[in-house]
């Protein structure tokens, strides 16, 4: 009976060790990864926007490490030293742990073979991925939402992801994509540009914000508006490369966007208010907008 209870007991420890094993990871996990393990959910992203992040990152240096803690669910940074180095996370400090704010966290889904999908984050990661310093073996932290690494194949995966809202397939023209056209990896030069998308984001605060309730993807939240701007708002209008211009394409773009009822449905049958639409532009929000952060776009580009 001993030797019987000793085999038991050595039996469901063996069951148990194979368990943990085998255990991978769950929605809500924290995980470590490199730039370069992540694959983009999308295939554009607004180049202003990560070139206003570069611009300001290059003339204080503190914001390039609020960055980084802030992707991290840790708030701002305490004050950076000179030895300070986004490659060596002992060389700075954070005023929170790790995932003490998830939901200022990038997000990722797993998929087979237990890749990685970034969900929420592309800007924020190629602006890393580009800075001097830092680049694609960076390490960041991010959040799992879900895992759908027991897809049958990968076309069953990106169902998945396209019935959960997890990717968006329309190139910088708002052309229909396939999920094998999707690159590979972040970066400027493997992703697009959709000048609207930059747009999108330079109104946020002036025409609508991210809705503090309701069941909208956040990831793709912009890409709503910036599709419904596509063919109301003319580019061609405006000069992009000087300050004013690019002013006056925010002020027309805010117009346009605030001027639908907030039951108007924008786009992927969400409505305005769906979408965190503003009844007016706020044009406090919109000048501060214009002073503080398109000098950094204008000086990138004059000087890149």
């Amino acid at each position: 009976m001993r030797i019987q209870s000793c085999a038991l007991t050595l039996l469901l420890a063996l069951l148990s060790a194979h368990a943990i094993a085998f255990t991978g990871p769950k929605p809500g996990d924290v995980i470590e990864v490199t730039l370069d393990q992540v694959h983009p959910t999308q295939a554009v992203i607004g180049f202003d926007q990560v070139y206003y992040k570069l611009e300001r990152f290059a003339k204080d240096r503190q914001k390039l490490f609020d960055e980084i803690c802030e992707s991290n669910g840790q708030d701002e940074a305490k004050t950076v030293g000179e030895s300070a180095d986004p490659l060596k996370p002992d060389s700075f400090t954070c005023k929170d742990e790790p995932n003490a704010h998830p939901e200022e966290m990038k997000t990722v889904v797993v998929g087979p073979g237990g890749q990685f999908y970034l969900t929420d984050g592309h800007h924020t990661f190629t602006t890393l991925w580009e800075q001097p310093g830092a680049g694609a073996q960076m390490k960041m932290k991010v959040r799992i939402t879900d895992v759908f690494s027991d897809s049958a194949d990968m076309a069953t995966f990106w169902k998945r992801m396209e019935k959960a809202h997890k990717v968006w397939l329309k190139d910088g023209n708002g052309q229909s994509l396939s999920p094998d056209q999707l690159p590979a990896q972040l970066g400027l030069k493997s992703m697009q540009n959709d000048i609207l998308r930059s747009i999108v984001y330079f109104v946020r605060g002036a025409a609508y914000d991210k809705p503090k309730a309701g069941d909208v993807s956040p990831e793709f939240l912009e890409f709503y508006w910036a599709d419904w701007l596509r063919d109301r708002l003319k580019l061609a209008d405006f000069n992009l490369s000087e300050r004013s211009g690019y002013h006056q394409a925010l002020q027309a773009a805010s117009d346009l966007m605030v001027k639908p009822p907030l039951s108007k449905t924008i786009g992927g049958g969400l409505t305005a208010k769906q979408l965190g639409g503003f009844k007016s532009v706020k044009r406090k929000a919109l000048t501060k907008t214009a002073s503080e952060k398109l000098p950094y776009v204008i000086d990138y580009k004059d000087t890149h």
